[in-house]
């Protein structure tokens, strides 16, 4: 196993959570313990791999194609079938399809980001549980 996250033990995170929600391509999940994480799975997989290449000054081909792409980025900075590169992740499946997803450090950061898009307002007086926890019962439609 490794210790490793995959994009299914993500998925798997997200539904033991306390309580969790999906906006767009973010999954926002409070767990039992009140600690907030934020995960964004890519529609766009090779802009996510670009955002990845740049962040580590990695060298690219424009013309890679998204396997490719996602193979060499593996290759460089992971072992078999997946790489860490700082908050990213990158996984090369079974059958070669490049998945991508990005578990956030500055929660309150992309909390932030989500809330832009959806309409949310950030508390900036409450703490990072505390916007996150009402983060998610505002997607859920106040539950």
């Amino acid at each position: 196993m490794g210790g490793r996250p995959t994009s299914d033990s993500v998925l798997l995170n997200f539904a033991m959570a306390k309580k969790s929600a999906i906006s767009g391509e973010y999954i926002v999940t409070v767990e039992d313990s009140g600690t907030v994480r934020v995960c964004k799975i890519y529609d766009n997989v090779k802009g996510s791999l670009r955002e990845c290449a740049e962040a580590q000054n990695f060298a690219y081909d424009d013309g890679w194609t998204t396997r490719q792409f996602g193979s060499k980025l593996i290759k460089e900075f992971g072992d078999g079938n997946m790489a860490e590169i700082g908050e990213y992740t990158i996984v090369k499946r079974d059958s070669g399809s490049i998945e991508t997803y990005r578990t956030y450090a500055n929660t309150l950061g992309a909390l932030r980001e989500i809330a832009a898009n959806i309409g949310f307002e950030i508390n900036e007086k409450s703490n990072t549980r505390q916007n996150g926890s009402k983060l998610v019962d505002f997607i859920n439609g106040g539950k």
